[in-house]
């Protein structure tokens, strides 16, 4: 047994109080003491955290990151550098790779790269419906033993709402988790929000009816099957309203907002800047608002990178025939920590829409600095700004707007099940 202390450091207790100069100590990958400073804890290893801030590793409950298939734009090992430079140490992906995560061999592919690259860990998203095409149920039982912790369609409409709610059916009778972009086929046709910006750039909109008329349905369903669904990447003030109004009636439902929605507007697209192209579409001030407000107030549970890298000739085209997608692990931390202070939220409520929060939707032992929890954890230095660089994307995908932000927070040291897998320290 191997045991590590990391001491000088402060953390967040179980009240959300800080605690200065404490020391944790982690052992075989797992927590075993987290305590203050005088404690004696004889480890073969210390770790001088210089009075930083030691954290939870994150955990982002929805990213894409394109391998297999679609390596240009991305493989495991380098979206994973990325999220471990941002301190986030579990990451679901997405299934619409190529092949599809509809078989089980599909899903010990990504499982074993994963091993194979830095050590991030990465929990496999499974396909809903066999190809993602929307008619057939996959194998989720199969797919669930062989590894998966969810299940969704990605970007593509469930049309036939009988399946829909066999799918829900399948899975509130074996307690799967699904998760699924609330969005109508027949109303998300366009490229940007429907409203003034839309019109004045001459661009098919989508309406917030888009996402309403769909979380409407999903809701319904979930209270007529009894499945436990978790709504991927709100976008609007009405949704939110939707999503406080199903959990009043105690109905099995949780969400998420993806980062770059708690900080982008349909302005930003008002000069055709592809890179704010994204699904769904970037809205009103007032949505952006009641997003933040959720993600306050709880209604919403998770904050997710919603993370789509490209390579960059699918974004130097027109603004409707560019693909949707932001490349957001690389300025992750970086904008939580600013949303931190734009909000004037506490910091241990905000860093529990990405460690509590996501572990609890989805029934996941990390996200806890407590006693015999994995030893997944990040230390920040969160006294240091930096203006946001080219150089500092390591993502395959540099299609991210974030270039030349003030960007608060460092990432000094990321762990992994006890594994140092990214320090920016020289000592």
């Amino acid at each position: 047994m191997t045991s590590i202390s990391i001491v000088n450091c402060r953390y967040f207790d179980a009240n959300g109080n800080e605690v200065k100069q404490g020391c944790i100590q982690y052992t075989d990958g797992l927590i075993t003491h987290v305590g203050n400073a005088d404690d004696q804890l004889g480890s073969e290893h210390t770790i001088n955290a210089d009075n930083n801030l030691v954290i939870p590793g994150l955990i982002d409950c929805y990213a894409r990151l394109r391998e297999p298939g679609f390596e240009k734009a991305g493989t495991i090992a380098s979206e994973t550098l990325a999220a471990a430079r941002s301190g986030i140490t579990t990451l679901l992906c997405a299934p619409d790779t190529e092949p599809v995560v509809d078989e089980p061999g599909t899903v010990e592919l990504i499982r074993r790269r994963a091993s194979a690259a830095i050590g991030v860990r990465v929990l496999p998203i499974g396909a809903l419906t066999t190809g993602l095409q929307g008619e057939h149920l996959s194998e989720m039982q199969i797919l669930s033993d062989s590894g998966c912790v969810a299940f969704s369609n990605g970007d593509k409409p469930i049309r036939d709402s009988q399946v829909l709610r066999r799918v829900m059916e399948y899975s509130a009778g074996f307690n799967l988790n699904l998760i699924i972009a609330p969005q109508d086929p027949w109303l998300s046709g366009g490229v940007a929000h429907e409203g003034s910006v839309a019109i004045r750039l001459g661009l098919p909109g989508i309406p917030l009816a888009a996402e309403t008329v769909a979380l409407s349905q999903l809701i319904e369903l979930c209270y007529q099957t009894g499945a436990r669904v978790h709504f991927s990447r709100l976008s609007s003030q009405r949704g939110v309203s939707l999503v406080r109004q199903a959990k009043k009636d105690n109905i099995a439902v949780t969400a998420d907002v993806g980062i770059d929605h708690l900080f982008l507007t349909e302005m930003d697209t008002s000069d055709f800047n592809t890179f704010c192209h994204a699904s769904p579409p970037f809205r009103t001030h007032a949505d952006k608002e009641a997003l933040r407000d959720g993600i306050a107030s709880g209604v919403i549970d998770a904050i997710c990178s919603n993370h789509a890298p490209h390579e960059l000739d699918a974004k130097l085209t027109p603004f409707a025939d560019s693909e949707p997608g932001l490349s957001s692990l690389d300025s992750f931390s970086g904008l939580l920590f600013k949303l931190a202070g734009e909000m004037k939220i506490e910091l241990p409520r905000l860093l529990d829409r990405v460690t509590t929060g996501p572990a609890n939707c989805f029934g996941l032992p990390q996200g806890k600095l407590v006693v015999g929890s994995p030893a997944d954890l990040c230390i920040v230095n969160t006294d240091t700004d930096r203006e946001f660089a080219t150089e500092d994307i390591v993502s395959h995908g540099k299609n991210n707007p974030y270039i030349g932000w003030d960007l608060p927070g460092q990432t000094e040291l990321t762990i992994v099940g006890g594994k140092t897998v990214y320090t920016a320290r020289r000592d």
